[in-house]
């Protein structure tokens, strides 16, 4: 089946279930060949710490997550951790032959100018760093510390990031938009003070849009830039194996 070139399939899930957001998350590149583009916009009510697909635990203090009631779950993308709070995370899944996904530097390029546009009609002002230069050290455990060309900033600190993943069905862009930041929390989780959080992130703005505001924005500006129409969906169930994946340890190290 050829998928659909004309129409952005938007699906929202804000305050729903983090594992099962995650994994709709892989299914969506699992059906982009066929289903075509797709953008997954969701939050959740409470702090979930979601770590890159390959991030070793150890990099997180898993007893003060445990302590806060912090989920700790894991994503298809690379990179390292992401603390979520009242932000925006927004995902966009597509064909593997779309124009856009035909390299990686292009494919953040555009997904992050459509996140400027879209923050700018909302009054926020976002720009990327210039590319950097030189040997890189080892990562930061702390997503948000690092500006590896798939960032955007507000002033001198960072307010979205951005991962890839790449299959055989489908390329998969994603980043979440900071509505906010919680020093003592990101400090506890990531073992570290808040002085050095507060060094490097901070919120697109204060007082931050809607989510919800935010959401359509990005999903306006997103089907703009690709040609297609914004069109609603409903997000469908979770395939029961990769529900059940993202409930085992390998991708939830704490319950």
């Amino acid at each position: 089946m050829q998928p659909d070139r004309t129409s952005l399939s938007v699906l929202r899930s804000f305050d729903g279930d983090p594992a099962a957001d995650l994994a709709r998350e892989e299914d969506l590149v699992r059906r982009a060949a066929s289903d075509g583009a797709a953008l997954l916009l969701y939050g959740w009510d409470r702090p979930v710490l979601v770590l890159g697909y390959g991030q070793d635990p150890a990099t997180i203090d898993r007893e003060a997550c445990a302590a806060r009631s912090v989920k700790v779950l894991r994503r298809i993308t690379g990179g390292t951790g992401v603390l979520h709070g009242e932000d925006l995370a927004a995902t966009l899944a597509l064909p593997p032959d779309h124009p856009w996904a035909q390299s990686i530097p292009g494919l953040y390029g555009h997904f992050l100018d459509a996140i400027v546009r879209a923050m700018s009609g909302l009054g926020v002002s976002l720009e990327r760093p210039a590319p950097a230069t030189g040997p890189r050290g080892p990562r930061s455990p702390i997503c948000f510390e690092d500006d590896r060309g798939e960032t955007l900033r507000t002033g001198d600190r960072k307010s979205v990031g951005c991962a890839q993943a790449r299959r055989r069905t489908g390329v998969l862009v994603h980043g979440m938009i900071l509505r906010g930041v919680d020093a003592g929390l990101h400090a506890a989780v990531y073992g570290t003070t808040p002085a050095r959080i507060l060094d490097a992130l901070g919120a697109v703005a204060t007082p931050p849009p809607s989510r919800a505001t935010m959401g359509d924005a990005v999903a306006d500006a997103i089907a703009s830039a690709l040609g297609r129409v914004p069109v609603a969906s409903d997000p469908r169930d979770v395939p029961e194996d990769l529900r059940s994946r993202y409930g085992t340890p390998r991708w939830a190290p704490l319950a």
